[in-house]
């Protein structure tokens, strides 16, 4: 018999003997299906994780770019005031015109400031923002008591929630705000706290605070601001850094521009203690499957002792029992491992379509909602991996069978 000819027969013969015994073909494809669904949601589990942290993060406050002047972060504590930029509008032209359309841009002037309520005062980040272009951008700043910034005149006060309850302000509470101006000298100014927000990043809800930019500049006796917040449509930001730092560098060589993972430094390490459990779940299945499915082969491969002695008896060799018995697993494992990618795509699209809601990962303070999506690069590979992993845990129960004693498999069927 050809080569050919016998990878036909051995296929025929795997798949009658998977349908001459329903029951355990059917526990051994559930096995393994129940293997790769596993496997499959809780990757696309991973994703949504990925994608809501990633969308939280650059809507709650850092946008997609932050634009400074060269050496502003370093010097910023010494020399707070000597980094302005003082023609954002000629910025944003050459941004839309260069790189792309902007959908959010966000001039921030940040200072340090002491509030005052009551007997008790506070030192907090401000900044000073414009509150209605902030509001269509940024809509992760959850407003948990009052109103937002933006719906306020400009002597409002927009206070974190960490710092609101150290000063144990309320909406509505007068409050004295004091800073020193660009000049060294202090100035003061009565503001009523009209709402209190969270951002989620704990960091930043202790002690922060928002004014309009208009008061701030009377207040600091500054022009201009010191960075810009600058947001595109929401996956194109990767593909614009470039083009960006190049338009930056010819036009405004004093500018550099930050994208949002180079400040959110918290997001690589939570996402990379994500990873790391998806993983760990990911090898744990695996080995669990592995078990399982092993566990059901011999068994199945041990209620059919006789019939293989009987086939040693009439001359049937060694490799070739070996080469059923592994295309009967080879089957299993392919049509499980396409059930179960096909049960956990059921999964995730019809009774997982809602999502869930997630408690706060490592640095944030507020659950978020998560969408599983579906990690369609990576179906492939799961794919293949269960077929792998499958049709590998039979190669040890065949062997062993192929080795038994003729006489002691014939006795099987006494």
């Amino acid at each position: 018999m050809t080569s050919s000819g016998w990878l036909k027969f051995l296929w025929i013969v795997s798949i009658r003997s998977l349908l001459r015994s329903p029951r355990r073909t059917l526990i051994s494809l559930l096995s393994i299906a129940a293997a790769a669904a596993a496997i499959l949601i809780f990757q696309s589990f991973g994703e949504g994780i990925s994608v809501a942290f990633r969308y939280n993060v650059i809507r709650s406050i850092y946008g997609h770019f932050s634009v400074t002047k060269k050496g502003f972060e370093n010097d910023d504590l010494d020399n707070p005031f000597a980094y302005q930029i003082e023609n954002p509008d000629a910025l944003r032209a050459a941004i839309t015109k260069d790189v792309g359309p902007v959908r959010f841009f966000g001039p921030r002037q940040s200072f340090y400031g002491l509030i005052s309520y009551n007997d008790r005062s506070y030192g907090g980040s401000g900044w000073g923002v414009d509150a209605l272009e902030e509001k269509k951008f940024l809509t992760l700043m959850q407003v948990t008591q009052g109103k937002h910034l933006a719906d306020a005149d400009e002597q409002s006060l927009f206070v974190a929630s960490g710092l609101a309850k150290k000063l144990r302000l309320k909406v509505g509470d007068l409050s004295t705000l004091m800073v020193t101006t660009a000049r060294g000298s202090i100035n003061a100014v009565d503001l009523e706290v009209i709402g209190i927000y969270e951002t989620g990043i704990t960091e930043l809800d202790r002690g922060t605070f928002l004014v309009h930019q208009s008061i701030l500049g009377t207040l600091l006796d500054v022009a201009g601001t010191h960075e810009i917040l600058i947001g595109f449509d929401d996956d194109q930001e990767v593909a614009l850094q470039k083009p960006l730092a190049k338009m930056l560098a010819e036009k405004f060589p004093d500018l550099q521009a930050k994208h949002w993972r180079q400040r959110a430094k918290f997001y690589d390490n939570s996402m990379a203690w994500i990873n790391q459990q998806i993983y760990v779940f990911r090898l744990i299945v695996l080995l669990i499957a592995t078990l399982s499915i092993v566990n059901v082969f011999t068994m199945g491969l041990m209620e059919r002792t006789g019939e293989f002695g009987t086939l040693r008896a009439i001359g049937t060799h060694r490799r070739e029992i070996t080469a059923m018995i592994f295309g009967e697993s080879m089957v299993q494992a392919v049509v499980g491992s396409l059930a179960g990618v096909v049960l956990g795509l059921f999964i995730i699209l019809v009774l997982l379509k809602n999502g869930v809601t997630m408690p706060p990962p490592p640095l944030l303070s507020v659950p978020f909602h998560v969408n599983f999506m579906v990690p369609w690069r990576d179906v492939p590979m799961i794919a293949g991996l269960c077929i792998v992993v499958a049709g590998g845990a039979g190669i040890l129960p065949a062997i062993r069978i192929a080795r038994m004693n003729i006489v002691k498999a014939l006795g099987r069927n006494v």
